[in-house]
């Protein structure tokens, strides 16, 4: 019954997180620090709810199925967390390669100089 306590209350404090996420009006978007961080939160939530249920004692041996379904969502929330951090990456490298001076911009550059 204990266990069953811990799960709820974690449940409750996910759901409360969820739902002041979203009626701050922030959101979360796919792709930035604010989503991964969220998810790493959650992952490691959850994870510590799967370490609580001990499924490689003798006592815990009945949460096994719990502590499987909880370890597939903590591998969903993984993808979702590495496709944001791809997509954190390439927007970042998009802007690097956005701010690089080509030979025209210089003689562009240059020329403004000498009308003035």
């Amino acid at each position: 019954m204990k266990i069953k306590k811990e799960i709820i209350e974690n449940f409750m404090k996910s759901k409360q997180l969820l739902e002041n996420k979203s009626k701050n009006g922030s959101d979360l978007i796919i792709g930035t620090a604010e989503y991964t961080e969220f998810l790493e939160k959650i992952i490691s939530d959850l994870r510590a709810v799967k370490g609580s249920l001990k499924t490689r004692s003798r006592i815990g041996k009945e949460n096994r199925k719990e502590a499987d379904r909880i370890q597939a969502a903590v591998n969903a929330l993984k993808y979702l967390s590495g496709k944001s951090f791809r997509i954190l990456n390439n927007s970042l490298v998009n802007e690097e390669k956005s701010q690089r001076l080509s030979r025209s911009d210089i003689k562009n550059f240059i020329k403004s100089l000498e009308t003035e």
